[in-house]
């Protein structure tokens, strides 16, 4: 969800979401006893019902044509295969995508829940940034060479991409734009010179803007710096992952759509159980994100979080110019609690964030939670007041997978090392999940690349702490974060 930003952007803003994490776990194993009297402090009023799930006010799936395709049968009956897939977003569709390039051959089989991109990967932002999440602060510990050579892999995420449009025919509306992150503060504005110093430490060209030639990029009373990068793109989502599910099916892979997985037998052999039938495989791939928790997998490691998103109506050209930004650049500013903002190719602005509920039992929540949906309103019309009045026309929600360090790891676990998988994009999977299906097709078929030796493979995800006492600290610390304004404390 929004999924949505992408190193090695957002020194600032990484940093404010470690602490934030951070925050979320601080003194929990202490207080777990307390915990249990405090578990039905937990719900939340405001987080819809599980059924809302059914009715996703989400633009990209409108814009994407989804309530006119084809959705694939679910799985039914008993079944064998080479290799199983649960998850029908992007990690799910590259793993498969990548696995029948390198084993051509192993039978294949993809199972999604509802259809392919109907989780995280169709609700973001739709920002597709290069780097890796984590990158500033592996840069920090490695040093800017090691980080140098850790950016400069990453970039396969955006260039498949590119491929998958150029070879494949895939639409996506993908606009190679840059990138721009805004400073509200002169705290923050300080912050980003800092950063301009580790880009150029990276090797990656950046511009600083203020004055008129902020005005002229971004007119925006809120605003009082901003540092560009011509790195990173926007695109549509949706496209991108129902766009993917033809591809990786004329490559012989199987997709089952509408088929839940209720449990998973892991093993030498895995079984995996679904609503109408079941499957074994002797590999298995991980392809959930923040909903593998809910499958018994990282649990207590990988946090689901909550992004909300909401689409105006189309600008028109005098709003367009009213407001500047002709660049078309993924925006967002740097505060703790943070907005992120792009123009669609029909003309709208999407802007998701403000606040990035959590909830007791990791329950999640992809529908429409009101009171953030105002505040991302609000929010709208204080950096563009000129645009005051435009009509909103879709909001929605989206799960993601976060974790204390807020680095993601990809790699292989369980007993006969057959269980592979990528998780914790903390919010950044639209290019990094590419660069994910093709470190788990690597591992599982012995190559070696560049890829298999970023610093995320195989990471270690952190103890996220006790399940219902970090809902509360991470609501109490976001509480605090907004007494203070936002501002970073040091």
């Amino acid at each position: 969800m929004s999924e949505q930003k992408e190193s090695p952007r957002h020194k600032v803003r990484r940093v404010s979401r470690r602490s934030f994490i951070a925050g979320a776990g601080l003194g929990a194993a202490g207080m777990w006893a307390a915990s249990r009297g405090l578990e039905r402090l937990g719900d939340d009023p405001a987080r819809p019902p599980e059924l809302y799930e059914y009715f996703v006010d989400n633009f990209w799936f409108k814009s994407a044509g989804l309530e006119n395709q084809a959705i694939n049968a679910p799985l039914k009956g008993h079944h064998q295969a080479d290799i199983v897939i649960i998850g029908g977003g992007f990690t799910g569709l590259a793993s498969a995508y990548h696995l029948s390039e390198l084993m051509p051959g192993k039978k294949i089989v993809l199972l999604e829940g509802a259809c392919c991109g109907y989780g995280a990967s169709g609700r973001n932002g739709g920002f597709c940034d290069p780097g890796l999440p984590g990158l500033m602060e592996y840069a920090a510990s490695a040093g800017l060479e090691a980080g140098r050579r850790a950016f400069e892999a990453s970039t396969f995420g955006i260039a498949q991409i590119k491929q998958m449009i150029s070879e494949h025919g895939l639409s996506c509306d993908f606009e190679e734009n840059g990138m721009i992150e805004a400073a509200i503060t002169e705290e923050q504005a300080a912050s980003l010179e800092e950063e301009q110093k580790v880009y150029s430490g990276l090797g990656i060209k950046s511009t600083m803007f203020t004055g008129n030639a902020l005005k002229e990029a971004i007119n925006s009373p809120r605003y009082i710096a901003a540092l560009a990068i011509p790195n990173g793109a926007i695109l549509n989502p949706a496209k991108l992952a129902r766009g993917m599910k033809p591809i990786v099916e004329n490559r012989g892979v199987e997709v089952r759509e509408r088929t839940v997985v209720l449990r998973v037998h892991p093993g030498k052999i895995h079984r995996i159980e679904t609503e109408m039938g079941d499957i074994t495989a002797p590999a298995l791939v991980l392809g959930l994100d923040g909903y593998a928790p809910g499958l018994g997998f990282f649990r207590n490691h990988v946090m689901p979080m909550s992004s909300y998103v909401i689409a105006t109506e189309p600008l028109s050209p005098a709003q367009w110019q009213s407001i500047g930004w002709s660049k078309r650049w993924g925006l967002s500013d740097i505060r703790l609690l943070f907005d992120y903002l792009r123009p669609t190719v029909d003309g709208r602005i999407v802007i998701g964030g403000s606040d990035y509920p959590c909830y007791a039992h990791d329950a999640l929540s992809s529908g429409n939670n009101k009171p953030v949906i105002e505040l991302l309103t609000q929010s709208l019309f204080t950096t563009f007041p000129q645009l005051e009045g435009l009509r909103i026309d879709h909001a929605w929600g989206g799960t993601m997978g976060i974790s204390r360090d807020y680095t993601p790891s990809v790699g292989v676990m369980g007993e006969y090392k057959n269980i592979y998988y990528g998780v914790a994009y903390n919010g950044e999977g639209v290019a990094f999940a590419q660069i994910a299906g093709r470190i788990i097709a690597e591992l599982m078929s012995g190559e070696h690349s560049a890829l298999t030796e970023l610093f995320v493979v195989n990471h270690p995800i952190p103890y996220m702490g006790p399940e219902n006492l970090r809902f509360l600290l991470s609501e109490a610390y976001k509480t605090f974060l907004k007494w203070t304004n936002g501002k970073k404390v040091k």
